[in-house]
């Protein structure tokens, strides 16, 4: 998780092939477990659909209905959905790219594959994909901004968006770096409020998406420059999570970004870091990345309180989570692995629901 996505070429012509249970495209991309499927054009782009995929509207209102009010995520669930054994999994892509870089909108999920856009509807499962222009193709960030119904696309120089209905990567002209040269850039948005990170220390950068202005930067480390910032998320609570470097140190701080009071400093022990914030959206929680380097990887549970819980996931590194989302209503977790995309309901008690909507043979919710 984290890690930089692929930069070689690729042809990813989408072509189907049948393979027992499973559905692979020459690119590498295969809906696993699908009943039958229709390979179809829909405004240009090349879709994948479930034939069993009926009586979509009354099953999502009675999916909307019964995850109105989340319940918490526990460690318990999680571990028994991200144990490797796919239970809860409810669909899985593959991909040319070992490392993808995705963010999921209340409807959609948008992944950057190699140099290729693709567009999954969280409804229908559908895909879209386009080619990035040669001025887009080194998409550092992404993330989904309702300011502006769209996706945000943040490169090394510049920002870009796009939208559900054109994929076609649109600058932002008011934010881009290009006099500054290319830099590793990380960013969190949440409602009007956009934070830029360019320069793995402590400089972050606030922007105001109704008006697309610089905003007064937050001084949240302007006193100590050994701090160094790397990956960033902001909740709807306001609360900034950031994964800093003291040293050879890694950890995570919690900072009410209204206040630019530091909440929580959350460290483990000496020789363990602690990286990777993800946004839950689930009562202030967040899901991180714990590393021995060159040793081991783990995962954990952190609360809005600061507690942390260690995640007991698998055994070895095969399952290794390279990016994790949870959608905004939590009906939807996504999680990243080297050349894959799986998507789970890890609500155990919608998953005759969730079968119903997108089609699938009882054989694989086992």
């Amino acid at each position: 998780m984290g890690c930089r996505h692929s930069s070689k070429t690729t042809e990813s012509p989408v072509k189907i092939r049948p393979n027992e249970n499973s559905v692979i495209l020459t690119s590498k991309i295969s809906l696993q477990r699908a009943e039958q499927i229709d390979y179809r054009i829909y405004d240009g782009f090349k879709s994948i659909k479930s034939k069993s995929s009926v009586s979509l509207k009354k099953s999502r209102q009675s999916l909307n209905s019964s995850i109105s009010n989340p319940q918490l995520l526990t460690n318990s669930t999680l571990e028994q959905t991200l144990d490797g054994r796919g239970k809860n999994l409810i669909k899985r892509f593959e991909f040319d790219s070992p490392c993808l870089v995705l963010d999921v909108s209340p409807s959609h999920t948008l992944i950057v594959d190699d140099r290729q856009l693709r567009l999954i509807h969280m409804e229908t499962m559908m895909l879209k994909t386009v080619p990035l222009p040669l001025d887009c193709l080194d998409i550092h960030d992404i993330a989904w901004s309702t300011q502006l119904d769209a996706f945000l696309l943040l490169t090394g120089e510049q920002m870009y968006r796009v939208t559900n209905e054109n994929l076609q990567p649109t600058p932002i002209h008011q934010i881009q770096f290009i006099l500054e040269g290319p830099r590793k850039s990380y960013m969190a948005v949440d409602g009007d409020d956009l934070l830029i990170n360019r320069s793995f220390g402590s400089d972050l950068r606030r922007y105001s998406l109704s008006t697309l202005t610089f905003l007064p930067s937050p001084p949240i480390y302007l006193e100590n420059e050994h701090i160094c910032v790397t990956t960033i998320q902001l909740n709807s609570n306001k609360i900034l999570a950031l994964a800093i470097s003291i040293g050879k140190r890694q950890m995570i701080d919690l900072v009410n970004f209204k206040t630019n009071q530091l909440l929580h400093r959350i460290s483990l022990d000496i020789n363990e870091n602690l990286l990777y914030p993800i946004d839950l959206h689930n009562h202030g929680q967040w899901f991180a990345k714990i590393c021995i380097p060159c040793q081991n990887i783990g995962h954990c549970l952190i609360s809005s309180d600061g507690q942390l819980t260690r995640l007991k996931l698998f055994p070895n590194q095969d399952n290794f989570i390279r990016s994790l989302r949870m959608t905004f209503d939590n009906r939807w977790l996504l999680v990243a692995r080297q050349h894959a995309l799986e998507i789970y309901q890890p609500y155990t008690s919608l998953l005759p629901l969730v079968k119903d909507l997108v089609g699938f043979s009882s054989s694989s919710l086992k």
